[in-house]
């Protein structure tokens, strides 16, 4: 079994349907708002809310499917690790595009309408169309997310149930990742935390690059000598 490129391959493709269909999904959301309410800003600025859901089951699915089945076909647990790693480094930045692309579609649609296309909440990008901000703030978004998914996967398959304790070790991942770029996350107790961070390309990048860091530390000190069970639950 080739790794990571088939398994690689095969998340991009089914994230790729995904994103059609969900595409779909939000442009009709947005021209109902539209004959039926009153459309005052980006609804795909709220849609790329799910999306990092989606990567954070896509880094549990990493280790606590995969990993097992890669291994039981001869790769050991550091090739496994490794070549993880580089799934990761180029899944995200797929996701990231679609998401990127979703906000250029959009914009052709209003244009094309004459609807406002304003933005919501803070971001690394003042204007959906500055591409290369946009598609740096969803990729160190969704790289935390899907690094907290493989850790909390990782460690669910090690401990079962004692993989609960590691949930606000994730949640710390993608806090770090959202004060990087500034953006906040939408839950209330993590807003009552007020974590804010002084914004600046350097800050951005070191914060995004050792939350990576991080969580692939994390992620191969659970992995490294992890036992494999006949019947993952």
């Amino acid at each position: 079994m080739r790794f990571p490129s088939r398994l690689l391959a095969a998340n991009m493709l089914f994230a790729l349907m995904i994103w059609a269909g969900y595409f779909v999904v939000v442009t009709a959301i947005t021209v109902g708002i539209a004959v039926f309410g009153r459309l005052t800003g980006s609804v795909w600025e709220s849609a790329t809310q799910l999306p990092q859901w989606f990567a954070l089951f896509v880094g549990v699915a990493l280790v606590r499917d995969w990993l097992p089945l890669y291994i039981a076909h001869g790769q050991t647990r550091r090739q496994f690790g490794a070549q993880a790693a580089v799934t990761v480094m180029l899944f995200a930045p797929f996701l990231a595009a679609l998401l990127a692309l979703g906000y250029l579609l959009e914009k052709v649609l209003y244009g094309l309408a004459g609807w406002p296309q304003a933005l919501d909440r803070a971001h690394l990008f003042s204007e959906p169309t500055q591409v290369p901000l946009v598609f740096a703030e969803h990729l160190i978004e969704l790289a935390a997310w899907i690094l907290a998914g493989t850790f909390i996967g990782a460690t669910f398959y090690r401990w079962d149930g004692g993989g609960l304790l590691t949930i606000p070790v994730g949640i710390g991942m993608v806090v770090l990742a959202d004060a990087a770029i500034g953006t906040d996350l939408r839950l209330p107790f993590i807003r009552n935390l007020g974590l804010h961070l002084p914004q600046s390309p350097a800050m951005t990048v070191g914060v995004a690059v050792g939350t990576f860091l991080l969580g692939l530390a994390l992620t191969w000190a659970v992995i490294r000598d992890v036992p494999l069970r006949n019947k993952p639950s």
